[in-house]
């Protein structure tokens, strides 16, 4: 495996938590976000839904949909997992993400049949930092 370039450059914050069920598998949270960047150097606004399942051991899973606007106005529809570690009281969680990238668009139909792999980082104040890099 290989990272190619970067392809999402993001930052933004965590706007909304909604507790989904609480058992033996964990703590299921349902999390929205807004993030703007940019999209191989085209200023962009995303919008995500995802569900996050802290487990008991620590370790988190979550998985989500969202939807980027470019500023020429193209559409990215995203669907997306990652992984991470619940944090020390007041600490950063480090998701490890693969996202599946979907437009209409003739400038990104490339993304239409890649997977890119990131890096989203939530500080314990909501602030959020998104890169992610085209697997190769």
């Amino acid at each position: 495996m290989a990272l190619g370039d970067l392809v999402f450059d993001e930052t933004g914050s965590v706007t909304g938590v909604r507790v989904l069920s609480a058992d033996a598998s964990g703590t299921k949270l349902e999390v929205c976000l807004q993030t703007t960047g940019t999209i191989r150097g085209v200023a962009e606004t995303c919008f995500w839904t995802y569900t996050q399942l802290m487990r008991p051991d620590g370790s988190i899973y979550g998985e989500g949909q969202g939807v980027m606007t470019t500023a020429d106005g193209d559409v990215i529809q995203l669907i997306g997992h990652g992984s991470g570690q619940a944090p020390p009281p007041g600490g950063t969680t480090k998701f490890r993400t693969m996202i599946h990238p979907h437009s209409a668009s003739a400038k990104y139909a490339d993304l239409n049949s890649i997977g890119v792999v990131g890096e989203y980082d939530v500080g314990p104040d909501g602030n959020a930092v998104n890169k992610c890099w085209e697997w190769k």
